[in-house]
């Protein structure tokens, strides 16, 4: 999904781990990882947040009218907290502090985010890691040019391992 939110590459020198970091696995498995996209319609292009609680008991109660509503966002939420989506590597939904992002440019993010993957090399190539635990970030985003790895011929395949 290429949410930079999650992104810190773990220090293997660090002990303990810095409780201030964003992803702390047990804060999300005993809740089985709950992620929830919401698909929410606005007629405002540029909605702004409302800071007053309020419970809602049906949807158009505060005027909301799925007729006038054609500017489509996307918000994700993880164990019931808000991912914020402006975090994307790809730059798309980059000035909302929201956590929203436009329907449009969300797509457009995910279609690269799965041309950064680079799945067939990150999966499959015979690379090696020299040192793992050197604090580089390996993201998921390595191919032959990535520094600290050493590629060799060939591909990895299930009679390999």
């Amino acid at each position: 999904m290429s949410v930079d939110y999650f992104r810190e590459h773990p220090n293997l020198q660090q002990y303990p781990p810095d409780p201030d970091r964003h992803f702390i696995l047990s804060h999300m498995t005993p809740f089985g990882g709950r992620l929830i996209t919401e698909v929410i319609g606005c007629a405002d292009a540029n909605p702004v947040a409302v800071h007053s609680h309020r419970t809602q008991y049906y949807p158009t109660q505060y005027g909301y009218d799925p007729a006038n509503a054609p500017n489509k966002f996307i918000r994700m939420r993880l164990n019931n907290g808000i991912v914020p989506l402006e975090t994307i590597r790809t730059g798309e939904c980059l000035g909302r502090t929201d956590g929203m992002c436009a329907l449009d440019d969300f797509l457009a993010s995910q279609w690269q985010a799965e041309e950064l993957a680079n799945y067939q090399f990150t999966c499959f190539a015979n690379y090696t890691i020299l040192a793992p635990t050197n604090g580089n970030d390996y993201d998921g985003t390595v191919n032959a040019e990535t520094g600290g790895i050493v590629v060799s011929p060939g591909q990895i395949t299930a009679d390999d391992l």
